[in-house]
């Protein structure tokens, strides 16, 4: 039976993230999602764009895998602390060629929870983080 209240449907939906796990978004995702990061162009709007960006991401990292660190909810919201870890195997990221670099990134994301949906995800990744990972360098 599935679990309601903001941080079950939360830790639930964050799964999604995981290689081989989108078919959480079918699952918990409103119809009218948006998800929204600061390094993307534009949020995304709809469970379909959702799963998209994800397809590319595994792309990226096909063994990508997501661990919670901590929830913290109140009412109909929940934030989630977590990190990821993957190989990237593919495609090429910040200017650099995918060569099996390891990564392991942070990031914190919030989730806006109605009627045992998820109806919206806003977060922030260390992009910074990942770029050192994988042997990018600013120029400055």
């Amino acid at each position: 039976m599935p679990q309601t209240g903001a941080t079950p449907i939360a830790r639930q939906f964050i799964q999604a993230w995981n290689a081989g796990q989108r078919d959480v978004v079918d699952d918990l995702a409103a119809p009218n999602l948006t998800v929204a990061y600061p390094h993307f162009p534009e949020p995304l709007e709809g469970p379909d764009a959702f799963k998209e960006m994800l397809g590319q991401t595994h792309h990226f990292f096909p063994d990508l895998t997501i661990e919670v660190d901590a929830v913290l909810a109140e009412g109909h919201q929940a934030a989630v602390h977590w990190r990821y870890q993957g190989t990237f195997q593919n495609g090429e990221m910040f200017g650099v060629e995918a060569a099996g670099q390891s990564v392991e990134v942070t990031g914190l994301t919030r989730y806006r929870i109605a009627d045992g949906t998820v109806q919206e995800e806003r977060g922030v990744v260390d992009n910074f983080g990942l770029m050192m990972q994988l042997g990018a360098t600013p120029e400055g």
